[in-house]
């Protein structure tokens, strides 16, 4: 009877031994990521109630399976699962009040949320930083979410879909020569090389113009408009993005093209005046990158076989 009471209690401090170990070495592994913006971000654990502040990385999220407790605001409609969903503002105007009484583990933030960093951190807010501005920079932050929420397989495979679309379009070059202008009549920019959308342009098959443009210094990716340069430029097709009020902005462009130092150009006289869809276009789509690329090659395609006849 001695011997089984001494054999019980020694698997018992034998169990009780293996279970604070595991236990300490749960919450000593965690995990560090370094994000978008170099910064490195620790977490106990792979984080549960999720804030994100973009509809790119919104995109993103649902396609690796990860649930939201906060969502960007926006007018547009949303699949019937996020309805419930609060919105918290978004990177340029953040809803603090909001996003700190859902208790979040993380924040998910693009590029331009960096200004509120410290605001967010004071509040005892976690901020992982994504960056949308090439097709390169989403799969980096597809990846770097997948390695966040333990996705990391489905990260793969997204990432592969993307690398599929850019493959396929880069053995058919359209040698269309198009502009892409963002914003609203004269007041607009033009989209460079090293923008997102004129990365898209290119990686789907078109010239841009505007490649040899002078960069902004606080507008990255940008150029100021130049109607001298466009003129002399002579593009086959005019893509425009809008923000904002899309209806007013449609308008104060197309009262731009119908002036006579655009009119004669040839984009405008072949009616290849083309608006680009803004959830895909204005900024960085997440995963949707795939749609955004799909929907430019064949807006393409249109142009190259109109100059054809």
């Amino acid at each position: 009877m001695r011997k089984l009471f001494s054999y019980v209690l020694s698997l018992c401090l034998l169990v009780g031994l293996f279970g604070f170990n595991g236990g300490t070495a749960e919450a000593s592994s965690g995990l560090t990521i370094k994000d978008s913006a170099g910064r490195t971000v620790t977490f106990d654990r792979t984080p549960q109630r999720v804030v994100v502040l973009s509809p790119g990385d919104l995109h993103t999220l649902q396609a690796l399976g990860v649930q939201v407790v906060g969502r960007p605001t926006s007018a547009t409609p949303v699949d019937a699962s996020l309805q419930s969903v609060p919105q918290v503002g978004n990177i340029h105007q953040p809803n603090f009040e909001k996003i700190v009484s859902l208790q979040p583990d993380v924040v998910i933030a693009g590029t331009s949320f960096l200004g509120h960093i410290q605001k967010a951190q004071s509040l005892g807010l976690k901020v992982v930083i994504t960056s949308g501005s090439s097709v390169n920079d989403i799969k980096s932050s597809i990846t770097l979410l997948g390695k966040l929420f333990n996705k990391a397989q489905k990260a793969k495979v997204l990432v592969g879909k993307i690398d599929s679309k850019v493959k396929k379009y880069n053995k058919t070059k359209t040698k269309v020569r198009a502009v892409i202008l963002f914003g609203s009549g004269a007041s607009s920019l033009v989209a460079l090389p090293t923008s997102f959308s004129g990365d898209v342009l290119a990686k789907a098959g078109g010239e841009n113009i505007a490649a040899s443009f002078s960069q902004l210094k606080d507008y990255p990716g940008y150029a100021n408009l130049s109607t001298e340069r466009i003129i002399a430029s002579n593009p086959d097709v005019i893509f425009i993005i809008t923000h904002a009020n899309h209806a007013e902005t449609k308008k104060a462009m197309i009262k731009l093209m119908s002036t006579s130092s655009w009119r004669n150009l040839k984009a405008v006289k072949n009616k290849n005046v083309i608006f680009l869809p803004s959830e895909l276009f204005a900024a960085s789509p997440g995963v949707k990158i795939t749609n955004a690329l799909d929907h430019m090659n064949k807006e393409l395609l249109k142009v190259r076989a109109k100059m054809k006849k």
